[in-house]
């Protein structure tokens, strides 16, 4: 990238190009060893993504003034006052981006954002590149493919920052203990309250940090797991549909098969007959769906 670099987007879809209802660029640029660099500005009507490459910056976030080393990112959120700029003993070298779209509100979900915005510390590095891309890709040109596909690298690398920041500290250890726990108990009829005793937190708290952590409750973690575990049982053994069913804590054949259905929009014993019949096709030599 050249030094100081800025991109000026001009969106080229009307808002329907399902690609891009998720997230839309609007904004991006570089600046490189951005000495004495200051910038207050009212809100805007887009997130804000900043990311220190190298050195170090600061942000207001709702009346607080933090410092933003290497690695490490800033969110701001819709409306919100943009005031941030350069250490000045070692001014950092910054990618910048505002966008529009969906993406936003998984942001302020995942990363429970109450206020004006958010640092995230932990160490991103390993997005710098994904960013780097979605730079070299607009700056090729704005037409739509090369728009969406700067989207996706972004959306990556946002993704990727939620995943590293979702994945640490005190949270982590609550919702990874209750993961392991359920998968280790697969095989029983494990109930929210005693999950959360096993965790050592409240059922409310449990709920909101693995939905925030997994996108989805734990009972339904559970449920796709045994589900899961179910598939492996069709295809891996002789158990009767009934026999699976007991496995797995279902009162009786009929409800694990409704359960099963749901799941896979197919019986058990119909998913069993398809995957068997088509591994057996393929080794073969022919070619064949479920």
């Amino acid at each position: 990238m050249q030094p100081n670099t800025r991109v000026l987007i001009t969106p080229v879809s009307d808002g329907d190009n399902p690609f891009l209802q998720n997230i839309e660029i609007r904004l991006a640029g570089y600046y490189r060893h951005a000495a004495e660099q200051l910038v207050e500005q009212p809100g805007g009507d887009g997130t804000l993504l900043l990311y220190c490459a190298e050195g170090k910056g600061f942000v207001e976030i709702d009346g607080r003034v933090m410092l933003v080393n290497q690695g490490e990112a800033v969110i701001l959120m819709p409306g919100a006052a943009r005031v941030y700029g350069a250490d000045a003993e070692a001014p950092w070298s910054l990618i910048w981006v505002s966008f529009h779209g969906k993406m936003t509100d998984f942001l302020r979900e995942r990363l429970a954002i109450e206020g004006d915005g958010i640092v995230l510390r932990q160490n991103l590095r390993e997005t710098g590149p994904l960013l780097e891309q979605m730079l070299e890709t607009l700056a090729e040109g704005q037409d739509l493919m090369r728009l969406l596909e700067a989207s996706a690298a972004l959306q990556l690398a946002l993704c990727r920052m939620v995943s590293a920041n979702l994945c640490a500290g005190a949270q982590r250890q609550h919702v990874e203990r209750a993961k392991e726990y359920l998968l280790a108990h697969i095989e029983k009829d494990t109930s929210l309250q005693e999950l959360a005793n096993a965790t050592g937190v409240s059922k409310f708290y449990l709920i909101r940090i693995f939905k925030a952590h997994f996108g989805t409750s734990p009972m339904e973690y559970l449920r796709g797991a045994r589900m899961q575990r179910a598939c492996d049982l069709l295809l891996e053994t002789e158990f009767s549909i009934k026999e699976i069913g007991k496995q797995l804590s279902y009162d009786s054949a009929y409800h694990f098969a409704q359960c099963f259905r749901q799941y896979a929009g197919c019986s058990p014993s119909e998913f069993r007959k398809a995957v068997r019949r088509a591994k057996t096709t393929d080794n073969k030599g022919g070619n064949s769906g479920i």
